[in-house]
């Protein structure tokens, strides 16, 4: 996140500030809300979606000259291949008509408005919905009696259509047929079938969109995509239903791409298609299966991101897919729209359909090429120059989900709102005396980092974070990376956003805010533990991490760290582990009398088998240790005994660590689910796909296995000790690493375990709020800055207190009375920090029962260095407790405590 910059950008926002926004995007796009209609007849003829449930459309009538006009738009949404995965999409709305939406948004070719889809705008429009994962071609009579998935796409294509046609469109003058992505392929399939339906005098056209899928091969050599088809066609008996003028001279299961089929189509038809299309990109071309270490992940989510070879093969794809868009031919009644945009789907939004800056091909936007071939007043059979001549493009993947909108309001809520708040930059330093060390970067470049200076009491104390970013475990993903940030400092930005553990702001990193904050970059593919002094003439990859981690200590050394009071080694995720194997070493080189202590954030990477029974992780980890020559710098403690590459493990080595440790994790870690219990080559039919995004949409089967992992993940965890130098935070939070971002660090809805702040629990967060120093000398500005960011984020109304109710779950209630504030902090909006130093507490009563109406009062000490935290406890047979002289914070609450 550190692109955005502001160092707590989304802390702040609110369900209904998201709401508002949400609803001002939907009212920007000019969309409206067709309701669902439900096509009850076709139960009765077998024609239903994967679970049996019966087959749906959105239906908004023409109106004037377009009432005896005809679009049907057919959902896409990919395909299930066997029958696990189509299983797997009954209990979604891809399988079911039961969980579909029961409104629809029409936009772009939808639109109801004249300005929006001039051609079509009054046509009888209907959105056909996908629920059949065959592109609506499959008929299989039996049903599994245990898994009752029903494969009968093409009879629930031609229930809709009848019951369309019974609504007016067997008089149709005119009508289109088309549909998105999968949807689009039905296009091309049941193209003709569609024409032959209609009146032999009516105008009747087809028009794919994102549906001219290719046979092409893998960045591995493999044809995956041919084998995924091949797999759809048998499972749902589709060979029957597709085009007899393909399947008379081909192998049916080729007949399920267009190439081979769209030059047998009677019917004119029209292509709409971006020749780097980003689901072919993703799925076609570098699928996970032969991607199996994630080297295209960033380039297949922004083409921004792509190296030189990496786009050299996108081009590659386009010859490809130029050379299949061939089989077409050259008739007139051809039409083909083929941008150079990387997206997939264009007819669907208003953006890139029809507005002041949608794509344009030769000067046309998509809506007026469509209109124009359709009314056959002018051909349009267009190709774009290669990426990235086109300006115009979009360049993203138009999935208008709730996740896509969530990440626009919170930029909208960023920009809005915390562009008051002072941005924190700080400059790269690239240590260029460790070239001469051979301490380089996988591309031979200097390593490098990010210092701000430390100020006032934290001048000599030292914060040393470790940028993460998985790892290079072969020469070709090494290769990859040389041309990434994560593998040359030339890629580097050269300015770095701090935030989280590593913000200059009191108000939001109170124990760290004035230290020097380091942060080492991450560049050498091996957690800093490479050591080869091999250079291959060829790739010039250099595997030197071990040498580059020495290079940047010893600079730091030289600038101050020498003379550390306080240290602490901390690091996120492949830094986190970094954090864990050289934490020993990095106590080594600060003087004997400092505390030093080690932080590993989403770094505890454990040794578990994925959803295929393999070890993939520990075979991942063995390439990497080999590769880089790791061996010899891991613990020597730990190599001693076992096998270097399980001691990349923190498992197998952090018992031995000598120096203090803190391991801060997420039990459902995000990556760790992802790329250790479900990686792309245990799943390659993408089962877990929407789980790994989401894991709201984890079926239950899943999140049994994500229980499982859990098991597993403490199990290993325990591995670690019951020293008291040892500590740990381990919520089930869906996430990977915390430290990072403020609203997971410090903010007033950052996650909480025991009412404990993650901040909380890494140095001792002592509070600097002593007696009545806040209450009586607020010129003591250092103390009452501390004191107040203590308590920014907690949610307070309090002046003179006289009785509330404390009701906690089911614990115990403590009615409090006679509460006698010295002080009450500042107001913060509608907020209020109340601060109540030496008091008395008379009258605690306690008292059974549950939950109460009202807000809520807690009663805590506040920790100082001479008085630890504890709960307000009264001896037996008491009931007053006197706290006087030390120091109390009272925290109320309308909702429930949190932070305390």
């Amino acid at each position: 996140m550190a692109s955005l910059s502001k160092p707590h950008f989304r802390m702040c926002y609110s369900i209904w500030f998201q709401f508002l926004v949400c609803v001002l995007m939907l009212l920007g796009v000019n969309g409206f809300q067709v309701p669902i209609t439900f096509v009850q007849d076709a139960v009765a003829k077998g024609g239903v979606c994967l679970d049996g449930s019966p087959p749906a459309y959105h239906f908004d009538k023409g109106f004037g000259a377009g009432v005896d006009n005809w679009l049907i738009h057919m959902e896409g949404g990919a395909w299930c291949n066997n029958a696990t995965t189509c299983l797997e999409r009954t209990k979604t709305r891809l399988g079911s008509s039961k969980l579909m939406t029961k409104q629809y948004t029409f936009s772009g070719i939808l639109s109801n408005q004249a300005k929006y889809s001039p051609d079509f705008y009054n046509w009888n429009r209907i959105k056909i919905r996908y629920c059949d994962g065959s592109s609506y071609t499959g008929d299989v009579e039996a049903v599994d009696p245990k898994a009752k998935v029903y494969y009968r796409g093409a009879r629930l294509l031609r229930a809709i259509l009848d019951e369309l046609l019974a609504k007016g469109m067997k008089n149709a003058k005119n009508a289109i047929f088309g549909g998105c992505s999968a949807g689009g392929l039905g296009a091309i399939l049941q193209c003709d079938n569609f024409r032959a339906m209609l009146p032999s005098g009516a105008k009747v056209k087809c028009f794919s969109d994102a549906g001219f899928f290719i046979n092409a091969k893998d960045i591995s050599g493999a044809s995956h995509i041919q084998e995924v088809f091949a797999d759809v066609v048998t499972t749902h008996g589709s060979a029957k239903n597709l085009p007899t003028s393909c399947t008379s001279k081909f192998d049916p299961k080729l007949c399920f791409f267009p190439e081979y089929v769209a030059r047998g189509i009677q019917t004119p038809l029209f292509l709409l298609n971006a020749a780097y299309d980003s689901w072919q990109i993703k799925n076609t071309l570098a699928p996970g299966v032969a991607d199996r270490h994630g080297t295209w992940r960033d380039c297949k989510a922004d083409i921004l991101k792509c190296s030189d070879s990496q786009l050299q093969t996108m081009h590659g794809f386009r010859q490809n897919f130029l050379a299949a868009l061939s089989s077409l031919g050259n008739s007139p009644s051809r039409g083909w729209y083929i941008n150079s945009c990387y997206s997939h789907c264009q007819s669907g939004t208003q953006e890139t359909w029809l507005r002041n800056d949608s794509p344009l091909l030769d000067g046309t936007t998509i809506a007026k090429a469509v209109g124009d071939w359709f009314y056959d007043r002018k051909p349009f059979q267009k190709i774009d120059c290669p990426y990235p001549c086109d300006k115009t493009c979009h360049n993203r993947v138009f999935e208008m989900t709730f996740r896509t909108i969530q990440q626009w309001m919170k930029l909208l809520i960023f920009m809005g709102v915390f562009l008051k708040t002072e941005s924190l930059y700080v400059g790269i330093t690239k240590v260029r005396s460790a070239v001469a060390k051979g301490a380089v970067c996988l591309d031979g470049s200097a390593p490098a980092y990010h210092l701000d200076r430390g100020h006032g009491s934290g001048v000599n104390n030292w914060l040393v974070h470790v940028e993460g970013g998985g790892w290079c475990n072969n020469i070709t993903t090494c290769l990859e990376r040389k041309y990434s940030h994560l593998g040359s400092s030339w890629k580097m930005e050269k300015q770095l956003a701090f935030s989280g553990i590593l913000g200059n702001n009191p108000m939001f990193n109170p124990d760290f805010y004035n230290w020097n904050r380091v942060k080492i970059r991450y560049c050498d593919g091996a957690s800093f533990t490479g050591d080869v002094e091999a250079v291959n003439s060829i790739t010039k990859l250099h595997f030197r991490g071990a040498r580059i981690w020495h290079a940047v200590i010893e600079d730091l050394l030289l600038k101050g760290m020498k003379n550390a009071k306080n240290a602490i080694l901390s690091g996120c995720s492949a830094g986190g582990l970094t954090s864990i194997l050289h934490c020993d070493s990095f106590r080594a080189h600060l003087p004997v009398n400092a505390r030093v202590k080690c932080l590993s954030d989403a770094g505890y990477f454990i040794n578990v088998k994925d959803v295929s029974g393999a070890s993939h992780i520990a075979s991942y980890f063995d390439q990497i240790v080999k590769l880089h020559g790791s061996a010899r710098t891991l613990p020597a403690s730990c190599t001693r005994t076992l096998r270097p590459d399980l001691c990349f493990f923190p498992q197998y080595m952090a018992k031995k660590i000598k120096a203090p440790l803190f391991i801060l994790n997420a039990a459902y870690d995000r990556w760790q689910i992802k790329n250790i219990l479900a990686p792309v080559v245990a799943d390659p039919q993408g089962v877990w796909s929407d789980c790994k995004i989401d894991i709201k949409n984890c079926s239950t089967n899943q999140l049994t296995v994500m229980q499982d992992f859990r098991s597993e993940f403490l199990t290993a965890l325990s591995k670690l000790g019951k020293s008291p130098s040892r500590g740990l935070f381990i919520n089930s939070c869906y996430a990977h690493c915390q430290t990072e971002l403020q609203e997971t660090w410090f903010s007033h809805d950052s996650p909480a375990l025991h009412k404990t702040l993650n901040k909380d629990v890494v140095f001792g967060s002592d509070l600097a709020v002593k007696g009545k120093a806040l209450a009586t000398n607020k010129s003591d500005e250092h103390l009452f800055r501390r004191g107040v960011s203590q308590a920014q984020n907690i949610v307070a109304q309090m002046k003179h207190v006289k009785e509330f109710s404390n009701a906690i779950g089911g614990r115990k209630i403590l009615r409090v009375s006679e509460l006698q504030p010295s002080f009450t902090g500042q107001i913060i909006g509608s907020k209020a920090i109340g601060f109540f130093l030496p008091m008395k507490i008379n009258n605690i009563v306690e008292q059974g029962g549950g939950l109460r109406s009202g807000p809520e009062i807690m009663c805590e000490t506040i920790p100082s260095r001479r008085s630890s935290s504890s709960r307000i406890k009264g001896k037996e047979g008491r009931n007053t407790l006197d706290m006087h002289n030390k120091p109390m914070i009272v925290l109320i609450r309308n909702d429930r405590i949190r932070h305390v």
